[in-house]
């Protein structure tokens, strides 16, 4: 019966809980578009900031434009702010066009009352906070201080369409975060009840693509590997005596880390984060973590399947400190002994510096064009 449970719960995930917009389904990346206007307003929002715009047509006919930009935290983390989109400014945009519509697009480049064109992965200030070096290197109680912000090193990327430019990878480099993998690459190896439920997954992946080229996020944490650095937000850490909160920059996912629990509770309500306890070991810090709800995890296309994990998926992480580097590690290795065969398992790691951007509410407004 928890088998028949366990593929039901995986067979009702919504949709689009299980789809992320990329760049080729929403827009065409062979079409480029440039249109000049006046600014209306702007959506300085995640996962995707908006920018408004009146174009007026050699008819003198008025159509307003809206144009995709990154998400408004890491824009923020690159030094762009929501006053250089003043309403009335005059903006010259070259994008991706839309395959929805025919005033939307994904902005490559934006050049702003009468400027020069800033590409939208543009640094435009280096370390726009001072990094904190003076931080203690222990608690008061004796353990690696590892409070604070923290976020993944920005990867910015080159432009989207060939047209416009031709980068080495348009899609960015491959870097800390990124997919759990087993060693050497191998593929994961499925028990009977985990193909089967990797068949539900691919099924539902078709007809989502059959109800919708846009493939929404709808505002749902994507990976529980992977979001911790994903899209490179800043986190936070809060750090007591008997617990430790994680803050995640990406979906306002909140994680409590237990360090007062020898055990895991008898009854855990199954969650996207699961339930976690920590010890110290020596100056690693150690996290168990269990009662996770099934998810699907994606490959970096959003339009094939990573892994399949049930609810018996069981996750061991170590947080390592580096205080010369300002770095915190993070390595992990899970097993799922439901859906994966015997043995399998999966592992990875990450890296996170010390923020030079401070957290803030990720606070999902996704606006994507159906």
């Amino acid at each position: 019966m928890k088998k028949l449970l366990t593929l039901a719960a995986l067979a009702t995930l919504p949709m689009s809980a299980m789809a992320h917009h990329g760049h080729n389904s929403q827009f065409d990346v062979t079409k480029i578009v440039k249109v000049s206007g006046v600014i209306t307003d702007l959506g300085f929002v995640n996962p995707h900031a908006y920018v408004y715009f009146d174009v007026t047509g050699e008819n003198g006919e008025v159509v307003n434009w809206h144009c995709e930009m990154r998400a408004a935290s890491v824009m923020k983390r690159s030094g762009w702010t929501a006053d250089m989109f003043k309403n009335g400014t005059a903006i010259d945009v070259v994008g991706v066009a839309s395959r929805k519509e025919a005033n939307g697009c994904y902005v490559e480049t934006v050049a702003l009352a009468g400027g020069e064109a800033i590409e939208r992965y543009a640094q435009l200030e280096e370390n726009k906070l001072e990094v904190n070096t003076e931080r203690p290197a222990k608690t008061a109680w004796g353990v690696p201080y590892i409070g604070g912000d923290w976020a993944a090193e920005q990867r910015l990327v080159g432009a989207v369409s060939a047209a416009v430019a031709a980068p080495a990878d348009a899609g960015g480099p491959p870097g800390a975060g990124g997919p759990p993998r087993r060693g050497g690459g191998t593929p994961l190896e499925y028990s009977v009840e985990g193909l089967a439920a990797l068949k539900i997954a691919e099924a539902t992946i078709s007809e989502a693509a059959a109800e919708t080229a846009t493939g929404r996020l709808d505002c749902n944490p994507r990976d529980f590997f992977r979001d911790w650095t994903f899209d490179q937000p800043s986190n936070r850490i809060i750090q007591e005596e008997n617990k430790i909160v994680l803050k995640y920059g990406f979906m306002d996912t909140e994680r409590t880390i237990h360090l007062d629990m020898k055990e895991h509770p008898a009854n855990i309500t199954s969650s996207f984060a699961g339930h976690s306890i920590g010890h110290w070991d020596g100056d690693v810090l150690v996290v168990d973590t269990v009662g996770f709800a099934p998810s699907v995890s994606w490959g970096r296309g959003r339009t094939s399947i990573n892994s399949v994990k049930s609810d018996q998926l069981h996750v061991v992480e170590r947080f390592t400190l580096d205080t010369e580097k300002g770095s915190l590690t993070r390595a992990y290795t899970s097993d799922d002994s439901l859906y994966w065969a015997e043995g399998q398992q999966q592992s990875g790691q990450d890296v996170v510096l010390l923020a030079d951007y401070p957290w803030e509410p990720y606070a999902c407004d996704d606006r994507t064009v159906e």
